[in-house]
């Protein structure tokens, strides 16, 4: 074979390769979900053979890392990957004062990028995080709605399989937990002693007392005083002065009876002070509900009595008291324990048990099919991406391009500033299903 054959075949070897190479690219390129589901493919082909261009920004938090993508919404309504992070000082060696950059490559051949702007969002893997990626607002209305339907169906069987065993723990515990309680109080009588002088120096004498001669007193004098000047009034004319006097002398005399005053007071107070406070019953019992009234909105005093109460509830010592002393009652009560360990482990709590599993095992595998996905149509992407995240520590970082739509001066430095609102990844990565 001379060399022109070699050259032919030379070439025509490598044109096969590109052929194949490029095919092979075009398949291994696997499809991206978006959050509607659909299918989003972005050929690996245009990304190696098309030069991006770079923009720099601004990234007040910080966070933004080496390789987080950037995702554009597409007219389609579908989030499509048009560039990421290629460099951040934040990964140098040296710190510097200056305010942390970014440069981000950018490979959109649709809207080129002086034309766009840029937010960042951040996935933190909390609890908090998980719920909202989890259940989303329809997903929520699905799982609520399955609940109420098996609650409508079985909801009296529940009751009455349920009810008494609930009952019998709590007609058991009360007296556990007042015989406990009444304990920790007797173990803490010390505590609660020096609180309670505390409190009577701090608050009772310097602060309720003086209130009450300032705010109080004037009020009880205003509603109080006519009533009680007439009941006075009609007492002192039914008391007679002849027969108080002569019983007090003689009862100070050496003679054999005495205490006749004590038994003319008894008489008095039975025979005439009654009456009489009787026939004024209705009086006293507006002047007392004209008193509770004014005081109860009298400014002064509500704000006193108030700033008192938020003291005492906020007291350190206090609340670490009533910690303590619920902890013991309720917490470290074992008494308490076996009562409920008796009434949960009984035939009767096993059978409700049972009885609530057969019922409910329907409802909550529909309910694992909503949260995790099924065998037939695949894992939920909204669990995708949890696990992504929580597992692999992926899609914690991501930017969301968009198109300028006020003027700003195009001189100012670019800043990605940190979004307002919370937002799941843009995008989930799933196997490609084989075709049936």
């Amino acid at each position: 074979m001379n060399r022109t054959y070699k050259r032919i075949a030379g070439l025509l070897f490598w044109i096969i390769m590109s052929v194949v190479t490029v095919v092979a690219i075009a398949r291994v390129d696997s499809p991206t979900k978006t959050r509607s589901g659909d299918s989003n493919r972005t050929p690996l082909v245009r990304f190696l053979t098309s030069r991006p261009t770079e923009i720099s920004g601004i990234d007040p938090s910080g966070r933004l890392r080496k390789y987080d993508p950037v995702f554009r919404l597409d007219a389609g309504g579908d989030y499509r990957q048009v560039g990421h992070v290629v460099d951040h000082t934040s990964d140098r060696t040296i710190p510097t004062a200056e305010p942390p950059t970014v440069t981000i490559a950018w490979y959109d051949s649709k809207l080129a990028a002086d034309e766009v702007q840029f937010v960042q969002y951040h996935n933190h893997g909390r609890l908090e995080d998980v719920a909202k990626l989890m259940l989303p607002e329809q997903k929520r209305e699905r799982i609520r709605q399955q609940l109420a339907d098996a609650i409508r169906l079985y909801g009296d069987e529940f009751s009455q399989a349920f009810k008494p065993l609930v009952q019998q723990s709590i007609q058991q515990s009360l007296p556990v937990i007042e015989s406990e309680l009444q304990r920790s109080i007797k173990r803490h009588r010390g505590d609660i002693d020096a609180l309670a002088k505390r409190w009577n120096d701090d608050v009772v004498r310097k602060r309720l007392i003086p209130l009450a001669r300032q705010e109080i007193m004037p009020i009880v004098k205003k509603h109080g005083s006519p009533t009680a000047e007439k009941i006075g009034q009609e007492v002192w004319e039914r008391a007679s002065l002849w027969r108080f006097g002569w019983r007090a002398v003689y009862d100070r005399t050496p003679l054999p009876e005495q205490n006749l005053l004590n038994e003319e007071w008894q008489r008095f107070v039975q025979k005439d002070v009654g009456p009489v406070l009787e026939r004024n019953m209705d009086e006293i019992v507006a002047a007392v509900q004209k008193i509770l009234v004014e005081t109860a909105a009298n400014p002064v005093v509500r704000g006193e009595l108030a700033d008192v109460a938020s003291d005492i509830a906020q007291d350190p010592e206090a609340q670490q008291l009533v910690k303590v002393i619920l902890k013991e009652t309720l917490v470290d009560n074992q008494r308490l324990h076996q009562v409920w360990s008796d009434v949960w482990q009984s035939d009767e709590a096993r059978r409700a048990i049972d009885l609530a599993s057969r019922r409910m095992e329907p409802v909550l595998r529909q309910i694992g099919d909503e949260l995790f996905g099924t065998q037939d149509e695949g894992i939920d992407p909204e669990f995708a991406l949890v696990l992504r995240n929580q597992i692999f520590g992926k899609d914690r970082r991501w930017i969301i391009a968009s198109p300028i739509q006020d003027e700003h001066d195009e001189s100012a430095p670019r800043v990605i500033p940190v979004a307002n609102q919370w937002m799941a990844y843009p995008i989930v990565y799933l196997a490609e299903k084989d075709a049936q």
